[in-house]
């Protein structure tokens, strides 16, 4: 997979965490999220580190940047809507 496409993976993932995360009558785990905000900051650290050419194999820094992204997206998208009385 190439760089850019790797990077609009990286963004339509992101997209798809906001709207997971707007949905209405949706309750989350305190700890998921926790785990999940890692993920996600860990995520900015690591394109940070690339945007600076500071990152020493480029290619699989953003391969798991990716996988970050999967892994708090499918978390997010993992929970059932709850009624909210």
């Amino acid at each position: 997979m190439e760089e850019r496409d790797q990077l609009l993976r990286v963004r339509e993932l992101a997209n798809e965490i906001l709207r997971l995360k707007v949905q209405d009558r949706t309750t989350y785990d305190e700890l998921e999220l926790r785990n999940n905000v890692e993920l996600l900051a860990r995520s900015v650290v690591d394109l940070t580190t690339l945007h600076l050419n500071e990152d020493v194999d480029p290619p699989t820094s953003l391969r798991a940047t990716v996988s970050k992204l999967k892994m708090a997206c499918n978390n997010m998208g993992n929970y059932k809507k709850t009624e909210i009385i």
